[in-house]
C-alpha cells in the first residue's frame, strides 16, 4: 500500500474537474453535502454521483468545486444586514437550523 501514499496530494489531470455532490433524500428535507466525485463533464459526473450517492436522494445537485466558496465559523457571519440589524446566527442558532428535520 505504500507505493499509493505519494499519488494522494497528486494534482488532478487537466481533464478532470472536481464537482460537490449534494443530495436531498426526501422533498421535505434540506440539501446535504455528501462528498464529491472528479470527472471531465457535469454529466459524467451526475453519473459517478448517482452510482455512489443517489440511492436514496429524490434531488441530486452538483456544483464545479472551483466555483464553489465554503465558509465557515467567523468567516461565514454576515455582519449587519442591509437594514441594520445583525444578521449573524449564534452556533447554538447555526446547530439548530443545521439539523433541523434530523432525529437525534
Amino acid at each position: 500500500m505504500e507505493a499509493f501514499d505519494h499519488e494522494v496530494d497528486a494534482p488532478r489531470g487537466a481533464t478532470s474537474r472536481e464537482w460537490e455532490v449534494f443530495v436531498r433524500e426526501d422533498t421535505a428535507d434540506p440539501l446535504t453535502h455528501v462528498g464529491s466525485v472528479s470527472a471531465p463533464s457535469a454529466d459524467v459526473a451526475r453519473e459517478q454521483a448517482a452510482s455512489l450517492f443517489g440511492r436514496t436522494a429524490v434531488s441530486l445537485w452538483l456544483c464545479p468545486a472551483d466555483e464553489t466558496r465554503r465558509y465557515q465559523t467567523e468567516a461565514a457571519t454576515l455582519g449587519a444586514g442591509a437594514s441594520g440589524e445583525d444578521a449573524t446566527m449564534s452556533v447554538a442558532e447555526m446547530q439548530s437550523e443545521t439539523l433541523r428535520g434530523e432525529d437525534g
